[in-house]
């Protein structure tokens, strides 16, 4: 019999080598060898994770976002919610990639591409490619209705909308960096058409509403499953946003087969069914022992988002290792949170897997090499000063 810790670290390569593909069939088919070869109950394990309302929910919650996103798309309300707001060149290009980067929708990058090339079409286009990566993600470091965002809190056990707070300084920082390195030195000009704000505001609503339900449902029924109220609110983001747009609920059948929506319940079940298979292999228990310092979470961290070209996946495998080795009983630190999800982010944001960047350079007619050198220094020295804040924490 292999030992488990061998069997993790094989299943492991085997996915991030495989992880371009459909990542939610990978992982679950990972899974499932790892444990018949970890000698873990199957059956047990799969009771647990379809029998838990929360789970359920999440997976419900992930397929309704992408069909909001289709209907925002399809709809053009969010390019006329950024044409209405008639905002000056260097806050157009830093906002219309962010307001997309809210949309879950595959190939979403192709949707921001044209209006960042319109808004200044001399603009050197491998600085485009960069303004349109950067911005269209460090959104969504702070949007309660990403996917990572709502996964993390589930396995950190942090309230979602405290894990925005949290979030909001790297947030910054990484506005402020991509400011400085991408947008300082564009010149100032205005944009010419109409300002509605009403209009504006109004095309935003169906965005906004899930969060602001889900944020009054937790406030007032804490203890009632928290995923409900997203559940609830994306329910009726859909009904309004059908409603802006003019399409009838037929529609939805649509904008499901276009986001082929399976694949979202599919990750999110695989995720979990995968996270409770590593935790009865007893491998947590192992790698606990080999008291691993912040500072090499965070690299981890980096690798794993480069090399995979995602996000959930080295946040599904890192923080459970982190909450055995430090026997974490209560609630996850929310400064190492902070740190490990940062760093993870940036190496999934740089990454040529990224399909975003892959896009990006491709619609631009440019190539990898030469965008990189625009979006490496925002992330390196972003990731610098989390490497030396988690170096402050070990001296002091």
């Amino acid at each position: 019999m292999i030992p488990p810790i061998y069997t993790f670290i094989i299943i492991l390569i085997l996915i991030l080598v495989f992880s371009k593909y459909e990542l939610g069939i990978v992982l679950l088919i990972g899974a499932i060898i790892f444990g018949l070869l970890a000698e873990v109950n199957l059956i047990t394990v799969f009771g647990i994770v379809f029998l838990d309302p929360s789970i359920i929910l999440l997976a419900i919650a992930v397929t309704l976002i992408p069909i909001l996103g289709a209907i925002m798309e399809e709809s053009k309300m969010m390019l006329e919610l950024i044409e209405k707001l008639n905002i000056s060149k260097k806050f157009a290009l830093m906002l219309s990639p962010a307001l997309f980067g809210l949309l879950p929708v595959a190939g979403g990058a192709l949707m921001s591409a044209p209006i960042v090339d319109q808004i200044d079409p001399e603009l050197n286009v491998n600085k485009k490619v960069a303004i349109n990566i950067w911005f269209r993600h460090v959104f969504i470091l702070i949007y309660p209705l990403s996917s990572v965002l709502i996964v993390s809190s589930v396995l950190t056990e942090i309230p979602l909308y405290t894990i925005v707070l949290v979030m909001l300084a790297p947030f910054s920082l990484m506005v402020l960096l991509g400011y400085i390195f991408l947008i300082r030195s564009i010149p100032k000009t205005e944009k010419n058409n109409h300002r509605d704000l009403k209009r504006a505001f109004r095309n935003f609503i169906p965005i906004i509403i899930a969060p602001i339900i889900d944020l009054i449902g937790r406030s007032i029924w804490p203890n009632v499953y928290s995923e409900i109220f997203l559940v609830i609110g994306l329910c009726i983001s859909l009904i309004i946003g059908l409603k802006f747009a003019d399409f009838g609920f037929k529609s939805l059948f649509e904008f499901s087969k276009k986001m082929r929506v399976w694949r979202f319940p599919l990750l999110i079940i695989a995720m979990f069914l995968f996270l409770e298979i590593f935790i009865e292999s007893g491998v947590p228990d192992q790698i606990a022992t080999l008291n691993l310092p912040l500072i090499l979470f965070l690299i981890l961290s980096f690798i794993l988002g480069f090399s995979t070209g995602r996000a959930q996946l080295p946040l599904t495998i890192l923080i459970p290792i982190y909450i055995t080795q430090y026997n974490v009983l209560t609630v996850f630190p929310i400064f190492d949170f902070v740190l490990i999800y940062s760093a993870t982010f940036l190496g999934y944001i740089i990454t040529p897997l990224h399909p975003c960047v892959a896009y990006t350079y491709q619609y631009f007619k440019t190539n990898y090499k030469n965008t990189f050198k625009y979006l490496a220094l925002p992330t390196f020295i972003s990731f610098a000063i989390m490497l030396f804040l988690s170096l402050i924490t070990i001296l002091f």
